[in-house]
C-alpha cells in the first residue's frame, strides 16, 4: 500500500461541498492576509515567512531517471487530434506567455494538438480550480497558486503520474535542479516540473546606509556574523523618527511568515514538537493529527517580530504604514531601511517602479538555532490524473519548462526558471539593469542561489488545509502586532482554532 493509498478514501476525491468548504477558505485566507500586510508595513510575506536549511518539501527520494538527454522537447511531431486545456495564474505576463509565446509555438511542432489557456479571471486560482474539479472539468495542465497546494492536490489524487512519461518519452528529468525533483517526488515519482522559484531575502536601501554610514549587509548566507540581534542592531542605526512619516526612516519591516514559519530561525515548527520543518512529516504529505503553534521557540520568536515595532520601534505602526501605503510597497517610499521579499519582488515590481534611491539584497540572518533559512516560493506545473490526453499534457508541460519554453518564461513573464543551465544567468542580466541595483553579478548570484539553496517550501504551496491555518493564524495573531495581546496569548488562541480545524477536517 502507498502512502497515497493509505489516505482515507473521503480524501480521495472532491465534492462539491467540500470544493465549497475549500473555495471559502481561500477566500478568508486572501483576505485575512491582505489586511495583516496592511499591519505590519505591507511586506509580501507580512504575516507570514522564514525557514530551515537543505529540506525538500516531499522529504523524498528524487524522481527515477534515464539516461537520455533532458535538451529537447518530448519527441515526437503529432499526438494525434487532441485538446488541451491549460490554466494559468490570472497575471498578465503569464498569460501573454502562454497565449502567445507557447502556444503557438507548441501547437506549430505537435500537429493535432490544439491549447486553450483559461485564466480564473477574477476567482482565485485554488477556488477557480477546485471548482472545476467537481464540476468534472478538470484542467488538463495547472499549477501550484492561489491555495492549491501541492499535498492538497495529491491527496485528493488530482496529480497524475509524471515519471512514466519521462521514461516512455526517453528525457532525463535530471534538466530539474535536484531540490525540486525532492519536492515534487512522492516515494520516487515525481508529480510536478517546477517553472518558478522565488527564495525570500532582504532588500535593503544602500543609499540610506550610506547618508548614516551603517556597514551594508553581507551576500552571503555563510556569514554567521549576520544574526537576528545583528540586524536588530542594524536596524536601530538607521531608524531616525520625527513623528512625521514623510521624514521619518524606519529601520526594518518583516513578517511572521506563513503559519509564522519566522520560528524556523528559532528551530521551531508549528506542526511538530521536536525541531523545524524537516521534522514534521506534514510537508511529506502525512496526515495532520496535532499542532504545536505555541511552543516556546514560536512564542519567542514572534515576540521578537512584534517588538520590532512595540519595543525597539525600527518598524513602523499601522498608522505609520498606512501613510506610506501610496507608494504601494513601502520599501519604494524611501523610508524604510530594510524589508523582507520574496524574490517576485525583483521584476514584478522594482522593474516596473525603477527604484530612486541605490539597493541591494541580503541573505536572511542566522536565528538562535543556527540556521538562516527564509521561506521560498516554489511553483509548479502539473498533469490532471483525469487527463484524457496526458501524453499531449505531458509534452506541453516539458516544452514549457525547457529550452526555448524556459526562454520565453525569462523574456516574457520575466520569471527565472528553476532548471540546470545558464537560465539564470541569462534572467539575472535583467535585473542587474533595474535603476539603482548596486550589486555586481558575483554578489547577486550569491544572495539569490544562497536562499534557494537554504530555503524550505512555503507551507502554503505544500501542506493540506494550508490556508485554513494560515487564515487563522492571521486573524488571531493581529492583535499581537498591534500590542494588544501578548505573543503567547495570541499562540494559544491559535492553537484552539487549529484543534478546531483538525477535528472538522478529519485529520485529527
Amino acid at each position: 500500500m502507498t502512502t497515497r493509498d493509505a489516505v482515507e478514501p473521503e480524501r480521495g476525491k472532491l465534492t462539491r461541498r467540500s470544493v465549497l468548504q475549500r473555495s471559502v477558505a481561500l477566500l478568508a485566507g486572501a483576505g485575512a492576509l491582505s489586511g495583516l500586510l496592511a499591519c505590519t508595513g505591507g511586506s509580501l510575506t507580512a504575516a507570514p515567512t522564514a525557514a530551515p536549511a537543505k529540506p525538500t518539501a516531499s522529504g523524498s527520494a528524487p524522481a527515477r531517471t534515464v539516461s537520455s538527454p533532458a535538451s529537447q522537447p518530448a519527441s515526437g511531431s503529432s499526438t494525434g487530434n487532441s485538446q488541451l486545456v491549460w490554466l494559468v495564474p490570472e497575471d498578465p505576463l503569464i498569460d501573454k506567455y502562454a497565449k502567445e509565446a507557447i502556444i503557438p509555438a507548441f501547437e506549430k511542432q505537435y500537429s493535432g494538438v490544439k491549447v486553450q489557456a483559461i485564466t480564473p479571471g477574477s476567482t482565485a486560482y485554488g477556488q477557480k480550480l477546485l471548482t472545476l474539479v467537481a464540476a468534472g472539468q478538470v484542467p488538463d495542465v495547472f499549477c501550484t497558486w492561489g491555495g492549491s497546494s501541492f499535498f492538497l492536490l495529491w491527496n485528493h489524487k488530482l496529480l497524475g503520474d509524471l515519471t512514466p512519461h519521462f521514461q516512455s518519452a526517453k528525457i532525463d528529468p535530471s534538466y530539474i535542479q535536484d531540490v525540486y525533483r525532492g519536492e515534487y517526488s512522492v516515494e520516487g515519482h515525481l508529480y510536478g516540473v517546477p517553472w518558478n522559484s522565488n527564495p525570500t531575502f532582504l532588500v535593503y536601501n544602500k543609499s540610506i546606509f550610506d547618508k548614516y554610514g551603517v556597514p551594508l549587509p553581507p551576500s552571503d548566507w555563510k556569514d554567521k556574523t549576520w544574526t537576528v540581534d545583528k540586524l536588530v542592531e542594524t536596524a536601530k542605526a538607521l531608524t531616525h523618527t520625527t513623528g512625521n512619516p514623510s521624514t521619518s526612516v524606519w529601520g526594518l519591516t518583516m513578517g511572521a511568515g506563513t503559519c509564522g514559519s519566522l520560528a524556523w530561525l528559532w528551530g521551531a515548527d508549528p506542526f511538530n514538537d521536536k525541531g523545524g520543518p524537516t521534522d514534521s512529516p506534514v510537508y511529506r504529505g502525512k496526515p495532520l493529527t496535532a499542532v504545536f503553534p505555541d511552543r516556546p521557540e514560536i512564542i519567542q520568536a514572534m515576540s521578537w517580530l512584534a517588538d520590532l515595532t512595540l519595543k525597539h520601534h525600527v518598524s513602523p505602526t499601522p498608522t505609520d504604514a498606512q501613510a506610506l501605503s501610496s507608494y504601494g510597497n513601502p520599501i519604494f517610499s524611501g523610508h524604510i531601511a530594510i524589508a523582507e521579499q520574496a524574490a517576485g519582488w525583483l521584476e514584478r515590481q522594482a522593474a516596473v517602479v525603477q527604484p530612486k534611491f541605490d539597493w541591494g539584497v541580503a541573505p536572511f540572518p542566522y536565528g538562535p538555532a543556527g540556521v538562516n533559512t527564509s521561506q521560498r516560493e516554489d511553483t509548479a506545473w502539473y498533469l490532471a490524473s483525469q487527463s484524457k490526453n496526458a501524453d499531449a499534457a505531458f509534452n506541453l508541460i516539458v516544452y514549457a519548462t525547457q529550452g526555448q519554453g524556459a526562454d520565453d518564461l525569462i523574456t516574457v513573464a520575466k520569471d527565472n526558471p528553476p532548471i540546470k543551465g545558464d537560465y539564470f544567468t541569462k534572467w539575472s542580466a535583467d535585473i542587474l539593469k533595474i535603476h539603482g541595483f548596486a550589486m555586481n553579478a558575483e554578489q547577486f548570484t550569491s544572495v539569490f542561489q544562497g536562499g534557494i539553496a537554504a530555503g524550505f517550501g512555503d507551507p502554503q504551496n505544500v501542506i493540506d488545509n494550508a490556508l485554513e491555518y494560515m487564515n487563522a493564524f492571521n486573524q488571531l495573531m493581529a492583535p499581537v502586532w498591534l500590542g494588544k495581546i501578548s505573543a503567547q496569548e495570541g499562540l494559544k488562541q491559535v492553537k484552539a482554532k487549529w484543534e478546531e480545524v483538525l477535528k472538522t477536517s478529519g485529520t485529527s
